[in-house]
């Protein structure tokens, strides 16, 4: 492979987040990663396939995209690749050492490092503007870009919330921050891709209350249900029924319905027409969410534990 001018690097995201190995402009390349969303790679103008590592190396070996199994019959001495899976998994192997005691000092940050926004306890009334609305397969990159030039500010929430879903439209975060709530309606699957939190933390933080969506990517909805935000899962006909810009109200008392289990929920539009929405959600998290996320809630159960009070804020 060496011989044929393979360039290795090391096992690290760089390369899929466009961090080192950015392909040519309009140029076709192959690589082993999960990801390949237009423009992921660091270079708009992309053309990203995916490929198992032995399909990998035979086409950097050929220079095009060959079988490795044929690769194997043309050349002597060498074996087709096989894999071999264990018997079992055995979890983990993470060395974890418990403290003999908490520490209870201060913890020191650097300028770029900024606090963790939380958000307050579920409100009864949920209401604002539908301030951007999407089509299907929103992926978590066109909400939280994982460009070299963004990634920098993932440690401050406040800088890297200007870049929220400046893929789809890039006047999305002033319009949010000004209209002090709000919420985002899109189709199929959104949210789909990488797990990031901060494609629901970035939100959160620029006021948006709930998504409205036809369904939602697994991970990303728990990662809704972590920070607070009411994801609620609307069919065809209210999709195509709701504009951006019209004002949405949960007509519902929102926080005694999560909290006792209610499934579908009224969502009125511009004050007038009404149509269900559903809240697919376990007890748990239907608790993070009233708690205003996982934080808060993850605090409650400490402060719970411990005896103490609960804080005024």
């Amino acid at each position: 492979m060496m011989a044929a001018g393979v360039n290795f690097s090391e096992a690290t995201c760089g390369a899929c987040i466009g961090i080192g190995h950015v392909p040519a402009s309009d140029s076709i390349s192959l690589r082993t990663f999960n990801r390949n969303f237009e423009g992921r790679s660091g270079i708009e103008d992309d053309n990203v396939f995916l490929c198992s590592p032995e399909v990998a190396a035979a086409a950097a070996i050929k220079g095009e995209i060959v079988d490795p199994r044929d690769l194997a019959e043309e050349e002597e001495g060498l074996e087709a690749p096989g894999v071999e899976l264990p018997d079992e998994y055995d979890g983990s192997k993470t060395d974890l050492i418990t403290p003999d005691e908490a520490v209870d000092d201060e913890l020191v940050k650097g300028p770029n490092i900024g606090d963790v926004p939380l958000k307050d306890q579920l409100s009864a009334d949920v209401e604002g503007e539908a301030l951007l609305k999407m089509e299907d397969n929103i992926t978590t990159d066109h909400i939280i870009p994982a460009t070299q030039d963004i990634l920098m500010y993932r440690s401050n929430v406040p800088k890297l919330s200007e870049f929220t879903l400046s893929r789809v439209d890039d006047t999305f975060a002033e319009r949010a921050l000004d209209a002090d709530g709000g919420f985002l309606v899109a189709g199929e699957n959104y949210g789909q891709g990488s797990s990031r939190e901060h494609a629901a933390l970035c939100p959160m933080y620029l006021g948006i209350e709930g998504v409205l969506a036809q369904s939602f990517a697994r991970i990303h909805r728990a990662n809704l249900f972590n920070f607070g935000i009411v994801p609620l899962q609307i069919d065809e006909d209210t999709y195509e029924n709701i504009d951006q810009g019209d004002d949405v109200e949960i007509v519902d008392d929102v926080y005694d319905a999560v909290t006792s289990g209610q499934e579908e929920f009224t969502v009125r539009i511009n004050g007038e027409d009404e149509y269900t929405a559903v809240l697919d959600a376990s007890e748990r998290e239907r608790d993070i969410l009233a708690a205003g996320g996982k934080l808060a809630w993850t605090k409650e159960q400490a402060e719970g534990a411990s005896g103490a009070a609960p804080a005024d804020d």
